[in-house]
């Protein structure tokens, strides 16, 4: 045997070893979970359907299962979407205190990494209540934008190779070596003894349906083995053809039966709305005409936040609201819902933000999307799963366990204030949909945080960058805040006037604020300390990133045809929008836009072991001592990691950017008829080195706790 031939059979044969090796340690483990399962012909099941309800096998009979989740990924901070490698360990302290909160299922966004799997299989291992696993698959995002045609072969093509992944994964029988929509690495642990089954096209627009159905009209049936389609639309039959694929693969490779639903929403769903356009009234999709040909394992899955779309907002008469709804569209939405689906229905989607800024407003129910503290944020998350118990639901999944601050709120013309390249390295507290967890990821050094708490031993190892004239001034900062310590000898908040003009780019600002105030550096921003109620950050004109989207470049607010001047000495209120201009049908009515003033700072304490703790809270004052915190985006800063912030977007857009490596500070405080002015001084941001933070339960975690142990079933 020559020695070619030699080595070659010597390799095969160790590949061989190996992969019967990984076979033995996969059934091993798998054995291990001891999850009863009903036997059927051709495959064995742990959950079903039957009615509005699903039931789980369990002591050998079907138990109705009420499902309470939270969506759950292995998001960190400092890692890429797909490349976080959380360890197995922190994944299962997470899940005890996803267990602990009462939940009973996490839902998984994406494919994670194996170690995700892992802990979960390991936090089962023989465990009396269990969590429960929904996976997602979300479609071909970059190839959904390309084409919007369902049945264009590359997005079928790469959805079916996803579901085939995630069904693996699922399983314990998953090498995934390159995949740019979900981490990588070998899968070996099964965990299908604790999956309730799959949610497909979770990124499904109104787009993609719309234009489906309209170039291939001709499609309304399907016929398969596991489900069919009979009279639907074109999108249905694409529906139809995609569960009954995953059906199929998952029966015939593994003889086991999951769930199976494809997410719709209120743009997508089968409801004709009043005021929506025309591009959401004919994204139908009504899951009751996908059949299930054997089995019962079909559910309805749904995407309900109820400020993120403004027609619902107008959809009811008041007297459909007041009837038996407490005035709540919420609730009667929620109903009309249940009502109409002869499946159960799961709200797989829905939540509510604790950062700082809100992005939507909800008139009705004030659902708001973002704008609560963590308190408060706890007390709304309540109330809706009140309002979706009460409605008959079979289930909800709140989004989500932990902020994640790759999310991007996407209500604005700029989609977020932040570089996508870094958004996963400092938390933005202006994007709402960064802050929707119960767990926070605290920015910083937990022995070194800063809080406004009054006690200001969080400030003794910082330099003081101004001292004059009875005032003083420390700053110092992290990847999500710049803070400030300001001190003044015998200073009222309520009779005294002070003012902090902060310089962040040379290309706008100015010395003076009208007849208000005035400095020694060319402020972009000021600074206003009045009261406890009154307090607030203005920015001048030339850099208000407001006027110039909403006025100049999109006539949205009004028509701003002029150019601010660069030395300009007016400053304006900062605002955020809420909701753009919004037509009435039935009234032929045209409502203006919604805003809001976001600079406004709130007083309060926001240590969260203090009994006054205030998660909202942007300044407070003991003594001669105020303590202030600004999110870096509220001062136009785009990425405080590589030090960017925005340049002069009426000359180049809102694409521009400059360095930032130095602030510029001058204080005009007035008393007693006396108006003084100090020097400009300088805080150099230091480059960040390493991305410090730690974690911490919100006030919402404990809340919803509380209401999931009183309300068991």
């Amino acid at each position: 045997m020559n020695i070619r031939k030699f080595t070659l059979i010597s390799i095969t044969s160790l590949i061989l070893i190996a992969l019967l090796s990984l076979l033995s340690y996969q059934r091993y483990f798998s054995n291990k979970l001891g999850t009863e399962t009903e036997s059927l012909s051709n495959y064995s099941r742990i959950v079903k359907t039957d009615g509005k309800d699903i039931k789980i096998y369990k002591d050998s009979k079907w138990e109705t299962f009420e499902l309470k989740g939270v969506e759950l990924n292995s998001f960190k901070p400092g890692h890429s979407r797909f490349e976080t490698s959380t360890p197995k360990n922190e994944i299962i302290n997470w899940l005890d205190e996803i267990g602990e909160m009462n939940a009973n299922v996490i839902k998984i966004p994406y494919i994670q990494s194996p170690s995700f799997y892992n802990a979960i299989y390991d936090y089962n291992l023989n465990r009396e209540n269990p969590i429960y696993v929904m996976h997602e698959i979300m479609l071909d995002e970059k190839a959904v934008l390309k084409n919007y045609d369902a049945f264009d072969k590359k997005i079928l093509k790469n959805l079916k190779k996803d579901i085939k992944k995630t069904i693996n994964v699922i399983n314990g029988q998953a090498l995934i070596m390159s995949n740019k929509r979900s981490h990588r690495g070998l899968y070996l642990k099964d965990i299908s003894k604790y999956n309730l089954g799959f949610i497909i096209g979770t990124n499904t627009n109104p787009e993609i349906v719309t234009l489906t159905n309209e170039k291939h009209k001709e499609k309304n049936e399907y016929k398969g083995e596991y489900f069919s389609v009979k009279e639907g639309s074109a999108f249905e039959v694409f529906i139809g053809e995609v569960l009954d694929f995953s059906a199929k693969y998952e029966i015939e490779k593994y003889e086991k039966s999951s769930l199976l639903s494809f997410l719709v929403s209120a743009e997508t769903d089968l409801f004709e709305y009043k005021h929506e356009s025309n591009l959401t009234k004919h994204a139908n999709i009504n899951i009751e005409h996908i059949l299930p040909n054997q089995g019962n394992n079909l559910f309805v899955s749904y995407r309900y936040h109820p400020s993120s779309l403004d027609f619902l907002e107008y959809e009811y008469s008041e007297l459909e609201k007041t009837l038996e709804n407490d005035g709540s569209v919420a609730k009667k939405h929620l109903e009309r819902l249940t009502n109409f689906y002869k499946s159960p229905v799961v709200i797989s989607d829905t939540g509510i933000s604790s950062s700082r800024a809100k992005s939507k407003v909800d008139q009705s129910d004030g659902f708001d999307r973002g704008g609560f503290s963590e308190k408060e944020q706890g007390e709304r998350i309540v109330d809706l799963l009140e309002k979706i118990d009460s409605s008959g639901a079979a289930g909800t999944i709140v989004s989500s366990w932990q902020d994640d601050w790759t999310r991007l709120t996407s209500f604005s013309l700029v989609e977020d204030y932040l570089d996508l390249n870094n958004s996963s390295y400092w938390h933005d507290l202006q994007s709402s949909d960064e802050s929707f967890g119960f767990l926070k990821f605290e920015s910083g050094e937990k022995d070194n945080q800063v809080y406004l708490d009054g006690k200001f031993s969080d400030w003794k190892e910082t330099e003081t960058i101004l001292a004059e004239d009875k005032i003083n001034l420390k700053v110092k900062s992290d990847l999500s805040h710049l803070y400030l310590l300001v001190e003044k000898e015998n200073w009222s908040l309520t009779e005294e006037l002070l003012y902090i003009g902060l310089d962040i780019t040379p290309l706008s600002g100015s010395t003076k604020w009208e007849d208000e105030a005035e400095f020694t550096t060319n402020a972009d921003f000021v600074i206003k300390l009045q009261g406890y109620n009154e307090s607030r950050i203005v920015v001048n004109e030339r850099y208000n990133l407001f006027n110039y989207l909403y006025k100049y470049y999109a006539n949205i607010i009004e028509k701003e045809s002029d150019i601010p001047d660069k030395e300009s000495d007016k400053f304006d209120a900062i605002y955020l929008l809420n909701r753009k201009k919004f037509y009435l049908k039935d009234s032929d009515q045209v409502l203006f836009p919604i805003y809001y003033e976001t600079g406004k700072l709130t007083y309060g304490i926001d240590n969260p072991t203090n009994e006054e703790f205030n998660s909202k809270a942007d300044f407070n004052k003991e003594g001669d001592k105020v303590e202030i915190k600004i999110p870096w985006s509220l001062l136009n800063v785009k990425d405080p990691l590589q030090r960017k912030a925005y340049g002069d977007f009426y000359k180049d857009g809102v694409d521009s950017q400059q360095k930032l490596e130095k602030l510029g500070f001058s204080i005009n405080y007035k008393e007693n008829g006396k108006n003084s002015v100090t020097k400009e001084s300088f805080y150099t941001i230091e480059k960040t080195k390493t991305i410090d933070y730690f974690e911490r339960l919100k006030d919402s975690y404990y809340i919803v706790k509380e209401y999931w142990d009183e309300n068991p079933e």
